[in-house]
């Protein structure tokens, strides 16, 4: 009997911790410019957390320390969206408050 290997599924890169899709002005730069290197699993683990100043800590660290190419005003659109997408409020239990 031939069993076919097992399928990995990329991990969805515009999902907000709550597991649903995350939309808006902003998303698909930082897909664009974010993806390459950065996963779900890193805005998940970041997301009860990401207050506006984790998430600019974070895009200035990527622009000076690994040498991300992204203009002063992709780096605020991409700050913009992770706060709203993948900050607090964005969360479950932030809902049920």
């Amino acid at each position: 009997m031939d069993h076919e290997p097992a399928r990995q599924v990329a991990p969805c890169l515009d999902c907000g911790a709550s597991g649903a899709r995350v939309h808006g002005e902003g998303r698909e730069l930082f897909v664009a410019r974010c993806s390459s290197c950065q996963s779900l699993d890193y805005m998940e683990m970041h997301a009860r957390f990401g207050t506006r100043a984790l998430w600019e800590a974070e895009v200035t660290k990527m622009r000076n320390a690994y040498k991300a190419p992204l203009s002063d005003d992709e780096a605020k659109a991409i700050v913009e969206y992770l706060t709203r997408a993948y900050g607090p409020a964005s969360s479950p239990a932030s809902a049920s408050r």
